[in-house]
């Protein structure tokens, strides 16, 4: 899994769901297809960012309101952000999101392979929330423990989960890693 994948699925799922169903090109500014995502040479922290947005942007309504609280883990991420020694840097990128994205195509959430997916995931639910550590955690991939994350329930239940993943399951560790170096860029 690349970084932008991991940072849109961290802070929402389904969003990253659709990110892996568009080709990557490059361009100007976040620009969204039904089927391409047009990608600037901009820092990694901003890219992620917009790239969010757009996806978001590029919803109908009823899946824009079914991920509306994810809204909010995208604006966190932007204040974390701004609010880290990278905030100057790529201040200029978030203050002009509206001009950096466009939305050229429409995109559903395929809500069916979600709960597909989510699935075999829940029996380990109840596990995590008592911070027990089941051995199947440690043979998740990277994806399912960032689905595992997303289910587990608000903010500090994910935090949670994330922590426990990050202690049992190395796969998972290494991603974050690579995650925070591009973070960093």
């Amino acid at each position: 899994m690349h970084e932008l994948e991991f940072c849109i699925k961290s802070l929402s799922y389904p969003l990253g769901m659709l990110l892996e169903t568009l080709q990557g090109k490059g361009g100007e500014k976040v620009v969204v297809t039904g089927k391409e995502l047009f990608l600037p040479p901009i820092p990694f922290a901003a890219r992620c960012y917009l790239v969010a947005r757009a996806l978001y942007g590029s919803l109908d309504v009823v899946d824009a309101k079914r991920l509306a609280d994810d809204v909010s883990y995208m604006e966190n991420f932007a204040e974390r952000i701004l609010n880290s020694p990278l905030g100057e840097r790529v201040r200029p990128y978030f203050e002009r999101a509206d001009e950096l994205v466009e939305i050229k195509g429409r995109l559903n959430v395929d809500w069916l392979e979600f709960e597909r997916r989510s699935e075999g995931l829940r029996p380990l639910l109840k596990a995590v929330g008592k911070e027990k550590k089941p051995k199947e955690l440690a043979t998740l991939s990277v994806d399912e423990c960032l689905l595992l994350g997303y289910i587990s329930g608000g903010r500090k239940e994910r935090e949670r989960t994330y922590a426990l993943l990050g202690r049992t399951n190395r796969e998972f560790r290494e991603a974050v890693k690579a995650y925070f170096k591009a973070l960093r860029g």
